[in-house]
């Protein structure tokens, strides 16, 4: 079994070939202040959520069109780490680059990055 998933709801797209996750996740808490009329603060506490770095350091080409199918999808995916806990996550992707490692060898490689953003 897969330790990693990202996929849309109702269709299963286990992530392929190789991929690191940084850890430990980013947790990231939204905060706001505001100063008052008479000059002391209020604070607004949000909920906190995740973010996950992907890293991928060697795709082929199949793999990164099923990145690139992922990405185009405008809705909220779901997001499983098995190395990090069983939960399952909706998230969205905030961030997708890649780029060829050899462009001139006869199998092509591409390394690539994606940021996950729970969706709260």
């Amino acid at each position: 079994m897969a330790n990693k998933s990202l996929y849309r709801a109702g269709f299963v797209e286990v992530l392929t070939g190789s991929l690191t996750v940084t850890l430990p996740t980013d947790l990231i808490k939204q905060v706001e202040k505001a100063r008052m009329s008479d000059g002391s603060f209020h604070w607004a506490f949000f909920q906190e959520h995740r973010r996950w770095k992907l890293k991928f350091p060697a795709l082929l080409i199949a793999d990164l069109n099923q990145l690139i199918r992922l990405v185009g999808y405008d809705e909220i995916l779901r997001w499983q780490n098995l190395d990090e806990r069983a939960d399952i996550y909706e998230v969205v992707i905030t961030d997708f680059s890649y780029d060829a490692i050899d462009p001139i060898s006869a199998i092509k490689y591409y390394k690539g990055s994606m940021i996950l953003e729970e969706a709260i």
